[in-house]
This record gives C-alpha cells, sequence and structure tokens, in this order.
C-alpha cells in the first residue's frame, strides 16, 4: 500500500536507534517529529543535528507518562501517517532495582497511549520496537514464533506491550507491527554501552569490569543496517507480524567483543578488564533467524563487527574533547 504525504512521529527520539532512524528519515526528505522525555541530547550523540534537511524536523520534550494529553495534541494536530516506537526505560539491570517504573513506562502508560489511537484514520503503520529478551536466553537461532520466556522486569515489561497491541491488532484491526533485533552498535551511541564504552575507558586508561566473567554471548549488529530494516518493515511488512533483525556473523562471547576489540584498536586486553562473577538478571544469549525479513526483500547486512569498531573509534577519536567530558555511565531516571 503506497502511502501519500508520509509522515512520522517518532517516540524515544533520543535513543540511539531513535535518532539514527530519524536521521535516515531527514535524508529521504521525510517531516518528522520527534518526542523525548530529556532535552535534545548532545551533537556527537544524535547524528541528524547536521542533516541537511534538518528543517523538516521537530522536536518536543514530553514525558508519555506524565504528559499524554500534549503528546495526543501533537498527533491531533500532525496527523502522522507512520508512529515509531522507542521510548522505554531500557536498563535490564536496575529494572530489578525498580520494577514498578519499568512496568508504569513499558506497559501502562503505552497502553493508555495506544489506546487512544483505536480508530484514527490517518494513522497508516505503527510500529513497536520491541526486544529479543522478551524470548529469555536462547542458544539456537529462533524464529519470530518462538515461545516467550521474559527472565527481567525490562523483558516482561516490554512483552506485555507487545501482547497487548497485538489484541488491539485482533480486536480494532490496529496497524502494528513488531521488531525485535540483535544489540545494536555503532558512533553516536552512549557511552554506556559496551563498544564505545571499551573503546572509551581504553583511552582513560580505566578498568571495565565483566560481569559473569564476559561469558555471556550476543550477536551485534551495525546501526545503519538496522535502520534499513525498520524502513523495509515499514514499507513491505504485514500487520500483527514480527520481524527479526540480526546479523549473519555468529555469537560472540562480551570476553571476546572486549578481546577483538582491544586487538583493533592496539591496547592490552589483559591491562584493560576486571572480572565479576556477578550477573545477576542477565540472559547467557540471543540468537535471532532474520529470514523473515530477507524474504521481504533482499536485505542484509553490509557492516562487518570490526569495520563497525574501526568506524565507531574513528568517531570517539575525531570528537575526543567532547567524548571524554561526556557522561559514560548509565543514569537511571525515575
Amino acid at each position: 500500500m503506497k502511502i501519500i504525504n508520509e509522515k512520522y512521529l517518532i517516540l524515544g527520539s533520543n535513543s540511539f536507534s531513535g535518532s539514527n532512524f530519524i536521521n535516515y528519515l531527514l535524508n529521504k526528505k521525510k517531516i518528522v517529529t520527534g518526542i523525548s522525555r530529556s532535552s535534545e541530547y548532545s551533537q556527537i550523540f544524535l547524528k541528524y543535528y547536521k542533516n541537511k534537511n534538518i528543517k523538516n524536523y521537530k522536536f518536543f520534550k514530553l514525558d508519555i507518562n506524565k504528559d499524554l494529553q500534549k503528546i495526543l495534541k501533537i498527533i491531533e494536530d500532525l496527523k502522522p501517517t507512520h508512529i515509531i516506537n522507542f521510548a522505554a526505560q531500557g536498563d535490564v539491570r536496575t529494572s530489578w532495582q525498580y520494577p514498578e517504573q519499568w512496568y508504569k513506562t513499558n506497559f501502562t502508560s503505552l497502553v493508555n497511549f495506544s489506546n487512544k489511537l483505536i480508530g484514527n484514520k490517518y494513522l497508516k503503520k505503527y510500529l513497536s520496537i520491541s526486544t529479543p529478551e522478551v524470548y529469555g536466553s536462547t542458544k539456537n537461532k529462533i524464529s519470530e514464533t518462538n515461545y516467550f520466556d521474559p527472565s527481567t522486569p525490562y523483558a516482561l515489561s516490554k512483552l506485555s506491550a507487545d501482547l497487548h497491541l497485538n489484541l488491539l491488532k485482533k480486536k480494532y484491526d490496529f496497524p502494528v507491527l513488531f521488531c525485535r533485533s540483535a544489540n545494536v552498535y555503532g558512533p553516536y551511541q552512549l557511552l554506556y554501552r559496551i563498544i564505545p564504552r571499551t573503546i572509551l575507558y581504553a583511552k582513560l586508561n580505566k578498568k571495565i569490569i565483566l560481569h559473569g566473567n564476559g561469558n555471556s554471548k550476543r550477536s551485534f549488529i551495525h546501526i545503519d543496517d538496522v535502520v534499513r530494516g525498520y524502513d523495509l518493515i515499514l514499507k513491505k511488512g504485514s500487520y500483527g507480524s514480527a520481524y527479526h533483525i540480526s546479523p549473519s556473523e555468529p555469537l560472540i562471547s562480551i570476553y571476546n567483543l572486549v578481546k577483538k576489540i582491544c586487538k583493533i584498536i592496539q591496547y592490552d586486553f589483559s591491562s584493560l578488564v576486571e572480572f565479576s562473577n556477578e550477573n545477576f538478571g542477565q540472559d547467557f544469549s540471543y540468537n535471532l533467524n532474520s529470514n523473515k525479513l530477507k524474504s521481504l526483500s533482499n536485505w542484509s547486512c553490509k557492516m562487518k563487527l570490526g569495520d563497525g569498531i574501526i568506524q565507531t573509534e574513528k568517531w570517539i577519536n575525531d570528537h575526543w574533547e567532547n567524548i571524554k567530558k561526556a557522561p559514560y555511565n548509565y543514569k537511571h531516571k525515575k
């Protein structure tokens, strides 16, 4: 279905994935509105700041927990054809300390929001950015029909939202699609994430702690490959369906990832890391099959992990004077 006069609303526009998708859309000269509960981040973390079509973008600082009516007013005025929801409390470990906050933001407020969109005539696509953590730890490659087995408050809150949106699809034909991707990385990512943090700590001569001795395994996918996947899902995906976005490269342990980064940036691995047995609330591995996405078109990953690490290091080096002053630990916001 070709949609005329496309207009996009991005919830969680300050997020790494959200801000990169905004930049992708602006490159295509789309009209984009962003909403996040925090003020816009520094330019070193938001790629779209330098986009030549930035005039097509508007930002609003609003919280889905506190400012629902204001958000709905913006939607009514804008009449977006597409809504993509990146907004979420995201840190897994901290979700064990404040589960009620994760349930409120990621589920209850999402229910209140999505229910207000029922019967909306101008909304054609609603993309829910979910997480592979709804499946729990997986060793073998899994498809989108795998059973759910969340093992953290964060994962449970995201799954609850997905299931509610699926109910809206069944009862009201709500135009929802779901996406679950491997771990994203790349330039402009906040510094507490493992790839930029490893590079940063090496440059600062700081020790990095490998929880669970770094034995957990993940797959990492460059953000440019992911945003192309989002666009493909929105264009060709089936309502009510979920799609995985993952690389063809095999899983890698956090231990071997940090070791790989050290080799690329020519830093001594043993001087950088400390080990901790504690890994409370972390799944051992996620392993996603992306054949369903590939069946929509000729999508595939273009960026190899090693090349993406080199690109991320260059971004850090090019912006070093600002990056070394930026926060590099996760800061919880209620």
